[in-house]
């Protein structure tokens, strides 16, 4: 989801990790020299664990946490003991809590013992993870099928500071709490008292009047009044019922952000706090310091967005942060600080570290328009957490699908986590370490066609609103997917329990982009093929988690519905102007330049502007038939998208003129979906151009015109 219509949907409103337990870091591995080569995990007949440190409670705690978690995972129980190692068939484990120490985590091993040392809890937590999941590679007296693959080999000196204050990932693949810390991620859902544009939130019986803005002299429900007494104090009384005052040191995030919008309350005490007509920073940030200082021990978060974008002239308490969204930073390999979008973004944020102590970035790992067309971003994304750590963000969180299904969000997930641990880390690596442990039978056939969309996608910008052409003009071939599941298909029969039921979800979920590429091509595929992707996409009702692909109004059901309805090649039927070109005076969108596709006699979908689609957000867009395209009393039709959720609207009318002269005008009727207008050519002249003029309904804000095919009768 975009910053612009984030929305939490907490499955688990009451599961909070604390601040002070947060986990993000980066891996810095440091060999040791001069020490002789470890034999392997599997010389040591048993694993003797023990404190560092025997009069130390917090090493004593861990020592038998992991014991007890290393027994639970062994097929043969005996080889844990505690205690020191009586000799050479046994590997000495201590266990050393040390809030001294100069890095995050470290790990000493010689032959004889290993030694895992962390400067916090959180951090020894997933340091004796990461030993548990790397010892049961080579030792397979112990099943960790439930673990990430470690990162730490443990075979060696290491050490290692965490790059990042924060990182959270908003995907399917990172909504288990139990294995959040041991990846060391967090999700908003988790972690957050309140996150994004959920200010409702705070009212349990109901928004009083006052707590609305004042917009144009009226209440606007659609926004908030930061200078409300009352919206202060529902949010006082919010965290104090949720979450409680801080002083237990349970520390926990709110975000405090105006609604999606660009309105802004100009009530009498806002604009005294300096609000203007298109900036509500100065309401905003005052209820973010007198909530800052009523709760020190919790974290309050504005954002960088809309009309919070430009900061406060004066400092802010030190539990202030700022979440700064990089929806308008391109999602590039090249982070180089030569674009303009990279200039104005660098200046944003010293801007805001100016002014505040925690300097979040919101950034995006999904394409959502369309979750389940792969979306090869692990490249991009290794660019932009050097980037953002080089400038100085001390927290990343990557908004990916929520709870729907992507295609491949498993290994993005965990190889986000790693380079958001460590941004300099090898892709290709992480990706088949990935695979080789979560998939054992297909791992070969999973990281050889993964890695060759990310070599394929690594120089392109990708765009996270876009259709399937973009898709296939970047990375995606029909062919090559087409082939990547077959191999897939017949992989799965040598594959047991989750691994299987894995490949069978995305064999189902591929079904998708194959349609959509198809309905790509010029030329209409057999309807034996369609209907055989129709019958596997609807095996979908077997996975929870896959009804939707796309972040709104994306329903895999209605996907389905209208293809079986309506069949995207239309006849030719007498149609007059197909295959005519078009040419257009208007300015047109870059994305949608291609005015053959209003004569290509292949309709576009309700459920998708992109395919089929000319989008066009000027005032009018003017289209013009060649001369002899028409002739006297021709049925002329258009088709229009009309969809309020996306801002795309029918036109407020549609005139036919010829040598300065208006020949018919109609005025369509906007009920949602797609939208027919009929023009009578009466008058027309063969022997010259005809124009139409498409004019955009009057509406402030976003606004599109989506206009599909243009035909003549």
């Amino acid at each position: 989801m975009s910053m612009r219509n984030f929305q939490s949907h907490s499955k688990h409103p009451n599961a909070m990790t604390s601040f002070t337990a947060v986990l993000a870091f980066p891996l810095l591995m440091m060999s040791s020299c001069g020490k002789a080569a470890v034999p392997p995990f599997t010389q040591y007949s048993e694993y003797a664990v023990c404190a560092a440190n025997g009069d130390d409670a917090g090493d004593v705690k861990w020592a038998e946490y992991l014991k007890g978690h290393f027994q639970k995972r062994a097929t043969d129980k005996d080889c844990i003991v505690a205690g020191k190692a009586a000799d050479d068939s046994q590997l000495q484990v201590n266990v050393d809590l040390d809030p001294s120490l100069p890095t995050d985590y470290a790990v000493e091993r010689d032959a004889r013992q290993i030694t895992l040392r962390a400067r916090t809890p959180a951090a020894m937590l997933w340091v004796q993870y990461q030993f548990m999941s790397a010892a049961s590679e080579q030792d397979r007296r112990f099943s960790t099928s439930d673990l990430p693959a470690a990162v730490l080999s443990c075979e060696r000196d290491t050490a290692g500071t965490f790059a990042f204050e924060y990182r959270g990932i908003y995907s399917p693949s990172n909504a288990n709490a139990d294995l959040m810390p041991i990846l060391g991620t967090n999700n908003v859902d988790f972690d957050w008292g309140l996150w994004g544009h959920n200010l409702r939130k705070v009212f349990a019986d109901g928004i009083p009047t006052g707590a609305y803005a004042m917009v144009d002299g009226k209440r606007d429900e659609e926004q908030f009044c930061f200078s409300s007494e009352e919206l202060y104090k529902a949010y006082e009384n919010y965290v104090i019922d949720q979450y409680g005052d801080g002083n237990d040191d349970e520390t926990v995030r709110f975000a405090v952000m105006p609604n999606d919008n660009h309105d802004v309350c100009l009530c009498p005490a806002c604009r005294a706090a300096g609000n203007t007509a298109t900036s509500a920073t100065p309401a905003v940030t005052r209820m973010v310091e007198r909530l800052a200082r009523r709760f020190p021990k919790h974290q309050f978060f504005t954002s960088a967005y809309a009309t919070t974008s430009t900061p406060p002239a004066h400092r802010l308490p030190d539990n202030v942060g700022v979440l700064v969204s990089t929806l308008s930073l391109p999602l590039s390999t090249k982070m180089d600080g030569s674009s303009q979008e990279q200039r104005k973004f660098e200046a944003a944020m010293k801007s805001w570290k100016n002014v505040c102590g925690h300097v979040y970035v919101w950034d995006y790992m999904r394409n959502f328009d369309d979750y389940i067309t792969p979306f090869p971003c692990l490249h991009h994304i290794q660019a932009r957490l050097q980037y953002f750590k080089e400038k100085g963000v001390d927290g990343v969180f990557y908004n990916g699908s929520g709870y729907d299904y992507a295609t491949f969000d498993d290994v993005q997930t965990y190889a986000i986590a790693q380079l958001m641990t460590n941004p300099d880390a090898d892709v290709s690596q992480l990706v088949r370490h990935f695979y080789a442990k979560a998939y054992p039978v297909t791992a070969k056939i999973y990281s050889d066609y993964y890695m060759s969309l990310e070599a394929k996608a690594r120089n392109v910008a990708l765009n996270p609103y876009s259709g399937i052409a973009e898709a296939a003009r970047q990375y995606l071939s029909y062919d090559e997917m087409d082939n990547f599941w077959k191999n897939l298909d017949l992989g799965k029969k040598k594959a047991v329990e989750t691994e299987r039921r894995n490949i069978n979800e995305i064999l189902t979920a591929l079904a998708f982009p194959r349609l959509e590429l198809l309905r790509l091509g010029a030329t209409a595929p057999s309807r034996q093929k369609a209907d055989e992707l129709l019958s596997l996409l609807s095996s979908h009702v077997a996975f929870k988690d896959l009804a939707n692909y796309r972040e709104s109004h994306g329903e895999v059901d209605k996907y389905i519905e209208e293809w079986r309805t309506q069949w995207p090649w239309l006849s030719d039927n007498g149609n007059m102007l197909r295959g005519a070109k078009l040419t257009s005076a208007s300015t047109l969108d870059p994305e949608y330049s291609d005015l053959a596709a209003l004569t290509d006699g292949k309709a576009g979908f309700a459920s998708d502007y992109h395919t089929g689609w000319i989008l066009n957000s000027g005032s009018q867009l003017q289209v013009t038939l060649p001369s002899g395209a028409l002739h006297d009393g021709a049925r002329l039709q258009l088709t229009f998208l009309q969809a309020p959720q996306w801002h795309i609207f029918a036109p407020s009318s549609v005139e036919l003129w010829q040598n300065g002269k208006l020949l018919g005008k109609a005025v369509p009727n906007a009920t949602d979906g797609r939208v027919s207008v009929a023009l009578n050519a009466k008058g027309v002249l063969t022997a010259a151009p005809v124009e139409i003029r498409i004019s955009r309904a009057g509406r402030t804000g976003r606004a599109t015109i989506a206009v599909d095919e243009i035909a003549a009768y």
